[in-house]
């Protein structure tokens, strides 16, 4: 039987240093040695590792935290958005509303709702109609997309401002028969991004389709 290599047995416990700490006398006799020339201090090299785990670990608890705080300050965005939305008494207000308080209160540039085959006021910033089957070519049997703006569709979904947008979040609405999407945009091209979580935006989404139904039939 051939003498094991040191080189392969270095190797073998620095990649397992849990080898050395989960056998307690090996460990004791290294800890006993460690300090002698030519001799590997694996004690030390097991409590980099933890040492290196714990490091790991406070990251990504601080990562954590720092998400469910941006969670929260998305949360209380969109909640106070709505709200600011349900004091109109008016379709025409309601878009004015859109257009200012709205996209000020999430930190976007334009936020546009269209509706296909009926345009329900005569001027209007952000309640617009759309050509039958506008929505299905947007989005396609999809439910919301989140992502760079679409360039080839940019204009017709945001009008000038088109150019200026970078990232976009648009979800599909249903006005009672008429189908519908609301489209929100900024200049910033990392604001809305493929794989957020879109439970808030489909909030914003519900609430602005109810208040809309009501008046729509009537305008």
């Amino acid at each position: 039987m051939s003498e094991p290599n040191p080189d392969e047995i270095r190797a073998f416990l620095m990649a397992h240093p849990d080898f050395v700490r989960e056998d307690a006398e090996l460990l004791a006799v290294l800890a006993r040695t460690g300090g002698e020339a030519g001799v590997i201090d694996l004690g030390s090299a097991a409590r980099d590792k933890l040492l290196e785990e714990v490091r790991q670990l406070k990251a990504l608890n601080t990562g954590i935290v720092e998400t469910a705080r941006a969670n929260l300050a998305t949360q209380s965005q969109i909640h106070m958005a709505v709200l600011a939305l349900l004091e109109v008494d008016s379709l025409a207000g309601l878009d004015r509303k859109i257009s200012s308080r709205l996209t000020g209160t999430l930190g976007v540039d334009v936020c546009r709702i269209l509706i296909e085959g009926h345009a329900p006021l005569r001027q209007s910033e952000s309640i617009l109609g759309a050509s039958e089957g506008f929505v299905s070519e947007v989005l396609g049997d999809k439910v919301e997309r989140l992502g760079p703006v679409d360039p080839d569709r940019a204009h017709a979904l945001y009008g000038q401002q088109g150019a200026r947008v970078k990232s976009e979040a648009i979800v599909r609405l249903d006005f009672g028969g008429h189908d519908g999407l609301m489209a929100l945009a900024a200049r910033d091209a990392q604001f809305f991004q493929s794989g957020q979580g879109t439970e808030l935006l489909n909030f914003l989404a519900r609430a602005i389709e109810r208040m809309i139904v009501q008046w729509l039939h009537t305008s």
